[in-house]
């Protein structure tokens, strides 16, 4: 039995493969598992057909196309995967190989992906190989082979499609999970934060992008963030990953901004604790609602939350709405100027009442008219200094109408709450592809104003920008002090005199001051100063008497 050929090329294929496994009843007889790791993803759709059948691989022509007739119609979803089920190849030996008898092959999967014909087939090339080696040692050629074959998925990675029935797609999808994963943990990737190589089983992989972090970076940075309130930071920590995402998308031809914040199922695979990913959520529902002009909020003072929309859904757990890809041409900030019907009725998402959204009152109905709430609180002057000082030096983010004051710098802003471009001098949208064109455009109002404002928006700064105007033109006016002169004292001795004969006239009559008071407390600044009584003459401060020079009796 030692000298037996099938013993030697069992033993010779075992030490070539560790894997393989020799069968315990039958010595010449093995088992081995090849996965199926296909060089490119294939596309696998799951159709929704009620037989189980599996399809034969689709012909495609020379070129490699899918036939369109026979490319799947019924399809519910695609995905693309990377790993497919391994294959399961047992290896039987028969008495009188090499030279009288061929090897048997049996080849299965699990799950069943592969159809049975297609299985035969790989089956029938074992004979084939022998056949062409001359009826000799064929075992490790077939294996050869397998492996070959399996680099395109059998010939289903060469732009054909994989149909498989639907009750195998979790299967095949929690398959091609653990195995990248798997892979992932193997290999070893530089950190793009700390810089040092680390395991793939200590990092973690961006889904959207594909950047690699080690997981303690990671934590550290987003727990910090989510703490401090800084939900812009929460993305891919790459620092050109956004603007080549948007590069990417607007050459597609998509109009939607890419999405970049986390999802708190990402962020849960990092991993980060639950509290902090449910206070992420909550702070990134209300960021939503208040970059929201839209947005009504419950006229209960105890209450405050926000109507319910369908554009911004309360959050239910840990699920957050992922609408991040809004559309650049939605205008968001334009309030409906009228409101008719069931628009009216806001129902609140904390407290379940309903009520009018023009008169914040109980709901009353659609037939009942209704006027807008009027606001009798009155502002006080700190506040309406600060309402002056944001019209007159800050411009507002043309998405969510956040005011930004710019201390220096070029006139291309970003917005710090929704991360939108404006330009600082007439408050339009700019693409973040290309920002400065706006700049550059002649039509543009703002042609060659890029460096404008350089030092910043201050009291000393002049007018033509978005927050100022409501300023006065021009530059104030350069107040020069003259320094008063040494006073006279003939000139001194009239004034006295002037001043005696003043106070010697008779008092006058009264004078109806009303017309005069109402104007002083209403009036505007110019007429109030205009109309001001006219000030008696300034009285110079008395000069004591010079001393007299007498003579020496």
């Amino acid at each position: 039995m030692e000298d037996d050929e099938r013993t030697v090329e069992l033993e010779c294929i075992q030490a070539i493969y560790p894997e393989i496994v020799l069968g315990p009843e039958n010595p010449f007889s093995a088992t081995i598992e090849l996965p199926v790791h296909p060089q490119n993803a294939v596309r696998v759709v799951f159709p929704a057909s009620s037989d189980g059948a599996l399809p034969t691989p689709p012909q495609s022509d020379s070129s490699g196309q899918v036939d369109p007739a026979v490319a799947p119609t019924n399809n519910v979803e695609s995905h693309n995967l990377s790993y497919l089920p391994s294959l399961q190849l047992r290896i039987i030996l028969p008495e009188g190989y090499p030279e009288e008898k061929p090897p048997k092959f049996e080849i299965s999967t699990s799950p069943a992906w592969l159809s049975q014909t297609h299985l035969d087939e790989l089956q029938n090339n074992g004979a084939r190989i022998w056949e062409d080696e001359g009826r000799s040692a064929t075992v490790y050629g077939f294996i050869d082979f397998l492996q070959q074959s399996a680099e395109n998925a059998f010939g289903f990675a060469e732009g054909k499609v994989l149909e498989i029935p639907q009750d195998l797609k979790i299967s095949l999808l929690d398959w091609d999970i653990k195995s990248t994963q798997a892979a992932f943990e193997k290999e070893t990737f530089d950190c793009g934060v700390c810089l040092d190589p680390k395991k793939g089983s200590v990092c973690h992989q961006m889904l959207d992008c594909g950047h690699v972090f080690c997981v303690q970076c990671l934590q550290d940075f987003y727990n910090n963030a989510i703490n401090e309130g800084d939900l812009a930071s929460v993305r891919c920590l790459a620092p050109d990953c956004a603007k080549k995402r948007g590069e990417a998308q607007v050459r597609s031809g998509r109009t939607r901004k890419p999405k970049t914040n986390l999802s708190p199922s990402e962020l849960l695979q990092i991993p980060l604790e639950h509290n902090v990913v449910t206070r992420y959520v909550k702070l990134k529902h209300k960021a939503d609602l208040e970059s929201d002009k839209n947005t009504i909020y419950c006229p209960r003072t105890w209450c405050q939350g926000a109507a319910r929309s369908k554009k911004h859904r309360k959050p239910v757990g840990l699920e957050i709405d992922t609408s991040d890809d809004e559309s650049d041409t939605e205008d968001n900030g334009k309030k409906a100027d009228f409101l008719s019907g069931n628009d009216l009725l806001s129902v609140c998402e904390d407290c379940s009442f309903a009520f009018c959204s023009r008169c914040y009152q109980g709901w009353h109905g659609e037939f009942v008219g209704c006027a807008p709430k009027r606001d009798n609180g009155e502002l006080t002057e700190e506040d309406k200094a600060s309402m002056e000082y944001l019209q007159l030096h800050t411009t507002p983010c043309p998405t969510c109408a956040a005011p930004a004051q710019k201390t220096h710098g070029c006139n291309h802003m970003i917005c710090f709450k929704c991360r939108s471009h404006f330009c600082y001098l007439c408050s339009a949208w700019l693409s973040p592809v290309n920002p400065y064109q706006h700049y550059n455009t002649r039509e543009a109002p703002c042609f060659m104003r890029l460096w404008e404002l350089e030092e910043g928006d201050g009291d000393d700064v002049g007018i033509g920008y978005a927050g100022g105007l409501h300023r006065g033109q021009g530059a104030p006016e350069e107040i020069i002090e003259i320094p008063p002169e040494e006073p006279d004292i003939e000139e001194l001795e009239i004034v006295e005199m002037a001043n005696d004969e003043v106070h010697a006239q008779p008092a006058q009559g009264p004078v109806d001051e009303a017309p005069q008071a109402a104007l002083q407390r209403e009036g505007p600044l110019v007429l109030r100063i205009n109309q001001l009584p006219p000030q008696p003459a300034p009285v110079a401060p008395a000069v004591p008497d010079a001393p007299q020079m007498g003579r020496r009796q």
